[in-house]
């Protein structure tokens, strides 16, 4: 009589057991059933699925997870945990998770404490695999210093392989360099030339240095209808920048006519980005009632959260409303307390408030 060899699966059916199919799958059908539950926003069910499997060394299942946990996107935000599966992934050569341990160790991230020395290291290895945003963090490491002896040529070096790798704002790093003589001689024409083809491909850091450019009739001639064109362009991709000068140009009605409405919309775009020199913007709009009703509690609130942030115009700014009581009770203790922070960041207006009411010398 022949062995007859079932599957579990097999005798399941014919003991007419009920066996869940999930159980018959293999770990790489598991794992790709877990990338898509997340991908479906199933977060609770690809969580649980992953729990299940032993030993998760696929970096896509991993990564996945990690972006999830960082930005607290379907579980409660975790950096520590999101940096473990990073280092996970990492470690099974995943240049996008090494990007994220060099940024990790740069910012101090999760817990890590900052070493320049490490977020250049992973970098590295990122950039070792052609990796286009850690290409150009190395370049950006060369330029400044960072974690490695400061090389301008090197830099230069970098900034282009990331760009030939599709990092687009590669080349506006490198038109900076020439712009500001950052380690080379000042070249306007090398740096508009840079930032025209960073530009070319909707680079929106090279629309707001454009824009700069014109605006201040540096190396070419002063043209502000242009400027405000490349600042538009970068506004309408989403640079808060841009949104907060496109604001500024309605405002004061240079290179398009004046519309303090816009000005206000845009202000506002940028303000949600939680830009705090927008927010001051937004602040004084209230204040004044300029392309809004004037509001001087909202012009408070918009203060307050860009000093909150460490903004020391929004601080000083906020010292003086708790000092005049205009949108918040009179409180001169607060107002004491924010203008010093403004002054301890080097804010002159604040030093002289500090003088003026409360007696103090710098």
């Amino acid at each position: 009589m022949k062995r007859i060899i079932m599957s579990v699966c097999s005798i399941a059916a014919l003991l007419g057991i009920i066996l869940t199919f999930a159980s018959c799958k293999s770990k790489e059908e598991k794992i790709a059933e877990a990338i898509e539950l997340l991908n479906q926003e199933k977060y609770a069910e690809g969580l649980a699925l992953y729990q299940e499997i032993d030993d998760v060394q696929d970096t896509t299942l991993l990564n996945k997870l990690a972006n999830l946990y960082a930005d607290g996107k379907g579980f409660e935000q975790d950096s520590a945990k999101a940096l473990q599966l990073w280092e996970k992934s990492a470690n099974n050569g995943n240049p996008q998770a090494m990007g994220q341990l060099s940024n990790a160790h740069h910012y101090a991230m999760g817990g890590y404490k900052k070493d320049d020395k490490k977020a250049f290291d992973w970098a590295m290895k990122a950039a070792e695999l052609a990796y286009a945003p850690a290409l150009r963090n190395i370049g950006i490491c060369y330029r400044d210093g960072t974690g490695v002896e400061k090389d301008p040529q090197k830099a230069i070096e970098y900034f282009k392989k990331a760009f030939d790798k599709g990092n687009t704002n590669a080349m506006s790093c490198l038109g900076c360099m020439y712009e500001e003589g950052d380690g080379v001689l000042v070249n306007m024409e090398e740096a508009i030339k840079y930032f025209q083809m960073a530009a070319d491909k909707n680079d929106t850091d090279a629309y707001y240095e454009l824009a700069y450019i014109y605006y201040n009739g540096k190396g070419v001639k002063k043209d502000l209808k242009k400027a405000f064109e490349y600042c538009l362009k970068g506004a309408e991709l989403g640079n808060a920048d841009c949104q907060l000068m496109v604001s500024i140009f309605y405002f004061d009605g240079k290179g398009v006519e004046k519309d303090t409405k816009k000005a206000v919309e845009w202000c506002l775009k940028a303000a949600n980005k939680d830009h705090f020199r927008a927010m001051v913007c937004l602040g004084a709009y209230y204040e004044m009632g300029v392309g809004v009703e004037k509001n001087d509690q909202k012009a408070f609130e918009m203060y307050k959260k860009a000093a909150e942030n460490g903004f020391d115009v929004a601080q000083y700014y906020l010292g003086m409303k708790y000092y005049d009581g205009v949108g918040v009770a009179k409180n001169k203790v607060e107002a004491e307390k924010w203008l010093q922070k403004a002054a301890d960041q080097g804010f002159e207006e604040a030093n002289r408030a500090l003088k003026k009411y409360f007696g103090k010398n710098k």
